[in-house]
């Protein structure tokens, strides 16, 4: 008789391909232009005053505590956004697809 021990890798490599891959595929869409962005900073950051900053606005009322949702008309926002301190620029419409939240 087998234990569930030797299935163990074949379980985490399922789960992983369920959960894991489609939320790295979402967030490594390449974005589209002139959508919304959640803009992603270090800790300490003041990201309304960096997406303001960037020529940007804030969208939405709720925040994560190192990311926010912010959109512009600039064509060079998400180069401003990585001059001024972001992290990461991703999708917002995709993220919010993941979410289910209808933009």
């Amino acid at each position: 008789m087998m234990r569930f021990a030797q299935y163990l890798p074949v379980v985490l490599a399922g789960v992983f391909c369920v959960t894991v891959l489609p939320v790295m595929t979402m967030v490594g869409a390449p974005l589209k232009e002139g959508g919304p962005r959640v803009i992603v900073a270090g800790p300490g950051v003041d990201l309304t005053n960096l997406v303001e900053v960037s020529g940007g606005w804030v969208v939405g009322v709720s925040r994560a505590p190192l990311a926010i949702m912010g959109t512009s008309d600039a064509e060079d926002f998400d180069m401003r956004l990585k001059l001024n301190g972001a992290w990461a620029i991703l999708d917002g419409d995709a993220l919010a697809w993941l979410c289910d939240v209808k933009t």
